[in-house]
């Protein structure tokens, strides 16, 4: 019997970084933490926006005790990474966002367009831009083999 398929998270608007990096470590380069968007998107709703969980649950879509697990995750691995001074990573996830997404990669702007709009950057008119949406999808179904063969706090 295989496990129930994983619902997409409801997620409005990507994160404006692609994640963080210590300051003041000197020669140590460990392995980042990794947080997916959903995980982002979960401990920006509580702790930034300031909503409970039910709250965050239903913007999300998921349940409660789906959105309070996501929650639980993200603390653990930000902590990890202030503790031991690791880099954090914001990549992939099971999540739908509402309308293509873009981020420029000179000015590091995120924005949306119109299917009729130029693929430019609306901030630098750079033409040098990913699409969200499509990387998400990429990391998505290279997912399964990321994950082969990890255990407990060994997938941070």
């Amino acid at each position: 019997m295989s496990p129930r398929p994983r619902r997409f998270r409801n997620i409005d608007t990507p994160p404006r970084i692609q994640g963080y990096q210590p300051i003041g470590i000197s020669g140590e380069h460990k392995n980042p933490v990794s947080l997916q968007i959903e995980e982002y998107e979960a401990f920006k709703l509580v702790d930034y926006d300031g909503l409970l969980h039910a709250a965050g649950a239903k913007r999300m879509g998921i349940s409660r005790p789906t959105f309070t697990r996501i929650y639980e995750s993200v603390r653990k691995k930000i902590a990890l990474a202030f503790v031991e001074g690791r880099s954090i990573n914001i990549e992939g996830g099971d999540v739908n966002f509402d309308k293509p997404w873009y981020r420029c990669n000179s000015c590091f702007h995120v924005f949306t367009l119109a299917p009729e709009d130029p693929k430019q950057c609306t901030n630098c008119n750079s033409e040098n831009i990913d699409h969200i949406n499509t990387m998400v999808e990429n990391w998505r179904e290279g997912r399964r083999h990321r994950r082969r063969g990890r255990t407990g706090f060994d997938f941070y």
